[in-house]
């Protein structure tokens, strides 16, 4: 079973296990840059990226990135307006 769903309670603690580092990843990733721009963005290496990327799935026990940009926005990381 995956630490991610609908309620609060897992999504705030899976955040725990990600470093600071991981977290603005993983904020660029669910603001749909694809790993070249995270990497010019945080001024990381193209390989870090994807080493980061590849270490939260492992840590949230996510099975896909979409599944991590789900993670991310379930955990109010974004704050996105409604479409009008």
């Amino acid at each position: 079973m995956f630490s991610w769903g609908l309620s609060a309670g897992p999504v705030v603690q899976g955040l725990d296990v990600l470093t600071d580092g991981q977290r603005a990843v993983l904020r660029c990733l669910a603001r749909g840059h694809e790993d070249h721009e995270i990497a010019r963005v945080l001024g990381l290496g193209l390989q870090e990226v994807a080493d980061e990327v590849t270490d939260i799935l492992r840590r949230l026990e996510l099975p896909d990135r979409v599944a991590a940009v789900v993670f991310a926005h379930e955990a109010g990381m974004l704050h996105l307006p409604f479409p009008r």
